[in-house]
């Protein structure tokens, strides 16, 4: 969890000044989607969102909800990806990261989002959890933050 903290509080305090920077949060809940084991996957998911919230001024509840029904609809094809894989954590970060814009434009309102700037934050968001992925991975089991559940 001290990992969760960290992501939340450099994404609402270093990066939220600048508007193309990856979204660390998101980064680590789709890694640990994706990397972890399926019990409790849900719960990781949303703690996450849940934690963010805590620290994100303008929201209240939302990442809590959408990252729990992202992880949600990822259970039933979750053993089609590549788990211990770069691609796979990359892969899943980046459709996330298009999947947020998506419900935060349906329920926000569009605003002056920029289609350029939406997918290079997915593509920033997909390298950040490939490498949030890597770093992690070198933690020796005993202190791994998830189960040991890849493919």
């Amino acid at each position: 969890m001290l990992l969760v903290v960290l992501a939340c509080l450099i994404q609402v305090s270093t990066l939220a000044a600048y508007p193309l920077m990856p979204e660390l949060p998101l980064a680590l809940a789709a890694w640990a989607m994706i990397d972890g084991s399926e019990d409790g996957m849900p719960v990781r998911a949303w703690s996450v969102g849940f934690i963010y919230d805590l620290f994100d001024p303008g929201s209240v509840y939302f990442h809590a909800i959408a990252y729990l029904v992202i992880a949600l609809a990822l259970l039933p094809v979750r053993n089609l990806l590549f788990r211990r894989r770069v691609a796979g954590w990359a892969g899943w970060a980046a459709t996330c990261s298009l999947l947020m814009v998506l419900v935060d434009g349906w329920a926000g309102g569009w605003g002056d989002q920029v289609i350029v700037v939406v997918l290079a934050q997915a593509v920033l968001t997909a390298a950040a959890a490939a490498g949030l992925g890597w770093l992690v991975g070198v933690i020796p089991h005993p202190w791994h933050p998830l189960g040991k559940g890849g493919a």
